[in-house]
């Protein structure tokens, strides 16, 4: 035995193998204490606290034991799910996990930026630098009369409505719907901004006509998502600067919010430094 031992510590293959057995050893062990930590679930004071936190923010009142049971299985469910998702790697190349993570740090990002409180000076400043940020959005009010093209071809749905233009303009009417089609929407619209168009009507020539034709008459026919259309605009009022002391308020938290932003920016330019970059540019043609 002594020689065994004699020859195990001046054999250099000898010491190799022992060691590698050693090492072997260690790990499984470690890999054992690990794999029976992660099979063990616990639900501290700490978790049911925040569970009882969110469920009050969320309701306005407090759980009942059944529903903070409930709460707790739910968790347990969910931590079990999350556990074996993990062995399985479903985490591995998750665009969703991925984007999730990156979200979550920077709100945590933007959570630690400390802004300085702005000064009446400062905010002066922001407002005059920022003047498409407070002023009041230029707006229309218009009737319409709608033409389907999908019950006819678009020739034919144009070709109405420029027939009934012709009939209006030897009219006082300022809106006439029965001389059309059914809309799905309303036919009928007041002091409506650029933004409530064009998520009602697309960014067909009806948006520009409402903006820029003119008004106390009827126009068209103009095309929209829907369709033709003839317009009959009753008013159009031009975008307003508001004033500053009546939005002080507004103007804080927009400025605190850019000066985040601003932050933050300078904050991930810094952190960026510390990584290697290889980008891949596409040639253009």
């Amino acid at each position: 035995m002594l020689i065994t031992f004699k020859k195990i510590f001046t054999e250099p293959l000898l010491q190799f193998l022992v060691l590698g057995a050693l090492l072997f050893l260690l790990v499984s062990n470690i890999q054992k204490q690990n794999d029976q930590h992660s099979l063990e679930i616990t639900v501290d004071k700490e978790r049911v606290a925040l569970m009882i936190m969110n469920y009050r923010t969320q309701t306005g009142n407090l759980p009942s034991k059944q529903q903070l049971d409930a709460m707790i299985d739910n968790y347990i469910k969910e931590e079990i799910s999350y556990r074996e998702a993990k062995k399985m790697g479903l985490d591995k190349d998750d665009e969703i996990i991925r984007r999730r993570l990156s979200q979550k740090f920077d709100f945590i990002q933007t959570d630690l930026t400390d802004i300085p409180e702005p000064s009446a000076e400062d905010l002066k400043d922001f407002y005059e630098q920022h003047p498409a940020l407070f002023q009041k959005e230029a707006t229309v009010s218009f009737s319409h009369i709608y033409f389907s093209t999908d019950e006819n071809a678009a020739s034919v749905a144009k070709y109405r409505a420029a027939r009934v233009l012709k009939q209006l303009q030897q009219s006082t009417l300022q809106r006439a719907p029965e001389k059309g089609d059914r809309f799905p929407l309303l036919y009928d619209y007041t002091e409506q901004s650029y933004l409530d168009i064009q998520q009602n009507f697309g960014d067909k020539p009806l948006l520009h006509e409402l903006f820029n034709g003119p008004v106390n008459t009827w126009l068209g026919p103009v095309q929209s998502g829907y369709g033709w259309h003839l317009l009959f605009i009753s008013r159009r009022d031009s975008a307003t600067e508001i004033p500053f002391a009546s939005i002080r308020e507004e103007v804080k938290t927009k400025y605190l919010e850019a000066a985040k932003a601003a932050e933050n920016k300078k904050a991930f330019d810094q952190l960026s430094k510390k990584y290697s970059i290889n980008r891949a540019y596409l040639e253009s043609k």
